[in-house]
């Protein structure tokens, strides 16, 4: 299980992130993230599940 997950919504224009889960989240499917990567996607609005809070246990809120 990845600590951090990506889930993307499939749009006419390939890919978009949508929110990012903590790997344990059972809300979310999508690429394992590393816990810099999960920051960064944080960082630039990418949203934050809101069951799993991972902008919490990253430290990046807004």
């Amino acid at each position: 299980m990845p600590d951090w997950k990506l889930e993307v919504h499939r749009t006419g224009y390939g890919q978009q992130p949508f929110r990012v889960h903590a790997g344990s989240c059972p809300d979310g499917q999508g690429k394992a993230l590393d816990r810099t990567e999960a920051r960064r996607l944080l960082a630039q609005g990418v949203e934050a599940c809101p069951f799993c809070r991972p902008d919490v246990a990253l430290g990046v809120l807004e």
